[in-house]
């Protein structure tokens, strides 16, 4: 292997851990907007409205959301 070999694989390296860290950024990004907007939500929906939209859907991506970061929302003694 030579060094201009050596030297293509570093940059090729380079530029996926640049896609990679600039993915991860942005999904930081989506993250907090989602946690932001149940934030929001907690202050305008009533405890019976989340229950209902939890019920609501089948999405198991949805209600993991729902439960951990609405788990405020919930009534207390809430069953899944």
């Amino acid at each position: 292997m030579t060094a201009e070999d050596i030297q293509e694989i570093l940059e090729n390296l380079g530029e996926k851990v640049s896609i990679l860290a600039e993915e991860n950024r942005v999904r930081q990004t989506q993250h907090d907007a989602g946690r932001q907007l149940i934030s929001l939500l907690s202050t305008n929906i009533n405890k019976e409205d989340w229950v209902k939209i939890y019920q609501s859907t089948n999405d198991k991506f949805i209600k993991e959301i729902m439960l951990d970061w609405g788990a405020h929302l919930f009534p207390e003694g809430f069953v899944k």
